[in-house]
């Protein structure tokens, strides 16, 4: 819902600073959440996004691809750039 809304939004490429996987979550699934920060107009912000899976060892293997410094994308909201939201696939991590 939220990647509808802002597909109009500015691209960003934003820094995982880390990604804590085995949660268990309301969903009754595996959820891996990721930190990470960004700059926008020189300024520094920082964010956290969670992913579900169905299947533990998706998510652990997600969660282990998202290292200290790696790099994907988000789109930040104009207006606002404490918000972010991920543009999770194959384009996304950069």
């Amino acid at each position: 819902m939220h990647l509808v809304r802002s597909r109009k939004w500015p691209i960003v490429r934003v820094s995982v600073l880390s990604a804590d996987w085995p949660q268990a979550s309301g969903y009754g699934c595996t959820v891996v959440t990721v930190y990470y920060k960004y700059p926008v107009n020189c300024e520094k912000y920082g964010d956290t996004c969670e992913k579900p899976f169905i299947a533990p060892e998706s998510g652990k293997d997600h969660a282990e691809q998202l290292v200290n410094g790696m790099d994907f994308k988000v789109r930040v909201k104009p207006d606002d750039a404490t918000t972010s939201v991920p543009m999770w696939g194959d384009a996304a991590l950069v």
